[in-house]
């Protein structure tokens, strides 16, 4: 349970890292555990309700049957489920729906299938803590009833929105490794899903058929049986790797483990994962080509130099000769100008059709002074993608659009 409850209160002052936490472990019943919860309690102080349970405990212990406070409680979490309900079947796909539009990086149902249990659980704390965080400042200073009651109350209820939909950017950006810009695109096209939320109470009447209950839940369950399936199988699969380093002679359960915490944003976990693995294996050439992917991302360009020679002396041709980008990248980054031609033109010696490569040799030739040689290469990344198979084209379009902005500039 602590394990669970970490993560929420981790959100108040490192949201960044909550979200990387939740992400790898996809708490998503404990999260609507929490929505449930947090949702009912703000409600209950909008509307009184809270205060006239409290009263209920000290005067009227021992109330029969429906008139228990405990009963009562219980009604009102569940009185509280609508908007928590649409987070779930509505909200998540949502933003699901337009990263898959925006970055283009796979198909909806692709992405679904992959992120959803995470991205789920970071909207459902998020839900939670921007609730319960409201909840606090309404029992300081929010008073029930007036001439405007019912007015109060529903603009009460938009409150917490616009810090849930910042902390679901930022699980949006951690789940989804998105940058800043494209994560605060996605929330913003999700949130106009949002716009529906005060018409699920209307709806509910359709629930009360019981053959329209039976397709929804039958549908429902079809859709998130299979990916909640797919989380589980994919928290098997961790554990099972975990189990296999106990073996001190397996480096390669090392270095998948690694990569499992690479794509989830642990690069703690995972830069230990792999150094472990080269400590098993030196010639672990994988782990050492991981481990300067991650210094470079961190800005230590000299550990990712050091990691990528260490490929380059095992292994020249690497990863399709992807070493050799990377090795451009980071010297780019560096200032090493010359040293970063080099490098991407070693590249595309053996990568001639790659868009990412042309983009960065573009760039690294404009900044020499060679702006006509970089508008060659923008064009060069240009075609690559239009040349390219439908299904690289879609994961590739960005490159094209970036070296489009640069000649029009």
């Amino acid at each position: 349970m602590r394990s669970r409850l970490t993560p929420l209160a981790k959100l108040f002052y490192n949201p960044l890292q909550a979200m990387a936490d939740l992400a790898a472990n996809a708490p998503y019943f404990a999260g609507t555990a929490l929505a449930l919860v947090s949702t009912f309690l703000y409600y209950s102080v909008l509307t009184g309700r809270l205060q006239r349970m409290f009263w209920s405990f000290g005067n009227e212990p021992d109330a029969p049957g429906l008139f228990s406070p405990f009963v009562r409680i219980v009604l009102g979490v569940i009185a509280s489920a609508p908007p928590v309900f649409f987070i779930i079947v509505v909200f998540v796909p949502a933003c699901v729906l337009a990263a898959s539009v925006i970055e283009r990086r796979a198909s909806f149902s692709v992405m679904l299938r992959q992120e959803y249990a995470a991205l789920a659980s970071c909207a459902l704390y998020s839900w939670s803590v921007a609730h319960l965080l409201m909840f606090v400042l309404s029992l300081l200073m929010y008073k029930p009833g007036g001439p405007n009651a019912q007015a109060l109350e529903a603009a009460m209820r938009i409150v917490p929105l616009p810090y849930f939909l910042f902390l679901v950017a930022l699980g949006l950006r951690v789940v989804l490794r998105l940058s800043f810009g494209r994560a605060i695109g996605v929330m913003a096209l999700g949130a106009c899903s949002l716009l529906a939320l005060p018409l699920i109470p209307r709806l509910l009447f359709l629930l009360t058929s019981p053959l329209m209950l039976i397709l929804v839940f039958i549908l429902l369950r079809n859709i998130f049986g299979d990916v909640l399936g797919a989380q589980r199988s994919r928290e098997h699969f961790k554990r099972s790797l975990e189990a296999a380093t106990l073996n001190p002679a397996d480096a390669s359960a090392h270095y998948n483990l690694g990569l499992i915490y690479q794509q989830r944003g642990q690069l703690a976990e995972a830069k230990e994962r792999f150094a472990r693995a080269i400590e098993i294996d030196p010639d672990e050439t994988d782990a050492h080509y991981q481990l300067g992917r991650i210094a470079r991302e961190q800005g230590r360009l000299v550990d990712a130099i050091t990691h990528f020679e260490a490929v380059v002396q095992r292994d020249p041709e690497h990863s399709q000769n992807e070493v050799w980008r990377e090795i451009g990248r980071t010297y780019f980054e560096a200032g090493q100008l010359e040293d970063a031609r080099a490098a991407f033109e070693q590249f595309l010696a053996k990568r001639p059709s790659d868009a990412e490569g042309h983009y960065r040799y573009g760039l690294a030739l404009k900044r020499l002074g060679r702006g006509d040689d970089a508008a060659s290469e923008m064009r060069a990344c240009i075609e690559a993608v239009r040349t390219s198979p439908t299904y690289k084209y879609r994961a590739e379009k960005h490159w094209m659009s970036e070296a489009e902005a640069f000649l029009r500039q």
